[in-house]
């Protein structure tokens, strides 16, 4: 009884279908988005290219600081090859776009998105600053340990 109880169930709801969402050109327009659509497939090819090609990355990182274009300049910089620094300015950058994060605007969502994916990359970074001191102050008390260690063998021996 429950395994054909099961069946008319995944039946009934096979039947049932969801209404596929439709961004229509005049509900984008309406938005106000900070970033476009076509601006969006810009951003991500350059920040292809930059990722993929470490000889171009300073070249398109100083074209998008001079061309003042922020959401750019952001997203270059907040990769995980970027270092702390670059990474807080990235925030700062992702801190001065206003943002609309309607569903009919990706591109705010995508730039969205990767302001908190720096702020996790800031984090790991914290985070693994804090671990590599505490594995450093280890080593040092482990060194004084061994030390000690064989100042008392040391001694051991020269008493025998």
């Amino acid at each position: 009884m429950i395994k054909y109880s099961f069946f008319f169930l995944l039946l009934f709801l096979q039947g049932c279908q969801l209404k596929p969402l439709i961004i229509s050109d005049k509900s984008v327009e309406t938005a106000n988005c900070q970033i476009k659509q076509q601006e969006l497939y810009l951003l991500q090819a350059t920040e292809k290219r930059f990722l993929n090609a470490p000889t171009l990355r300073s070249k398109l990182l100083q074209t998008a600081i001079k061309d003042n274009n922020r959401a750019m300049t952001a997203l270059l910089m907040s990769t995980p090859y970027s270092s702390t620094e670059q990474l807080q300015q990235a925030k700062l950058h992702f801190s001065k776009l206003r943002l609309n994060l309607q569903q009919a605007c990706p591109g705010d969502q995508y730039i969205h998105l990767r302001d908190q994916y720096t702020t996790a990359l800031l984090w790991l970074r914290a985070e693994q600053d804090n671990l590599q001191s505490q594995n450093q102050l280890l080593q040092i008390k482990i060194d004084a340990l061994t030390q000690i260690e064989s100042d008392l063998n040391q001694q051991r021996e020269g008493q025998q």
